[in-house]
């Protein structure tokens, strides 16, 4: 009689693990690519001097709309790779048995750098952030200081990107209300 879940179920879903992460990463970023164009095609229409201050104040909320949307949709991208890389971390401990020595070997265990003793119910992110990858500056021979460090993500730059593109399009939005109703009266 056959396992019901054996080394072969668990190197299967490690792979369909890997794969599900690695297509929401890539549509993350893609999806960010195509924001930032659609973006710059919008302000590049709405901000000729030809354009009446109503499009101005129509065009700001779509921008608004669409940002809120994708960053709705980069959270939940964010969520859910999340939640498969502690699927394979999972595997990686209980079913290859990493431990110790080994236990930065896995895909997800390297990525992830969570302790061995680690209670999900009682997850937080500092473990991650306690050792965090120390990336370098292109002009630099010495990598960041661990404190600055801690705040270099794409998670990070990602929040970024969208809360300034928020910002960028409502003051718009404002500036070009108060343009179309000064013009009315």
């Amino acid at each position: 009689m056959k396992e019901a879940y054996g080394p072969e179920e668990a190197r299967a879903e490690h792979k369909a693990c890997v794969d599900y992460h690695t297509a929401l990463v890539n549509s993350r970023f893609t999806i960010t690519g195509l924001y930032v164009a659609a973006m710059g095609f919008l302000a590049s229409a709405l901000f000729k001097q030809d354009v009446d201050w109503s499009m101005r104040a129509a065009g700001s909320i779509l921008a608004c709309w669409f940002t809120i949307c994708l960053w709705i949709l980069e959270l939940r991208s964010r969520a859910l790779f999340t939640n498969i890389a502690h699927r394979g971390i999972e595997i990686e401990r209980r079913y290859w048995g990493l431990t110790e020595k080994e236990l930065q070997s896995g895909f997800f265990s390297r990525q992830h750098k969570t302790p061995l003793k680690h209670d999900e119910e009682k997850a937080t992110q500092a473990y991650r952030r306690a050792n965090p990858d120390r990336p370098y500056l292109g002009w630099s021979n010495k990598p960041l200081s661990t404190k600055i460090s801690r705040f270099i993500s794409h998670s990070l730059g990602l929040d970024l990107l969208y809360l300034g593109g928020l910002i960028f399009w409502y003051a718009a939005l404002c500036i070009s209300v108060y343009k179309w109703i000064k013009n009315m009266t």
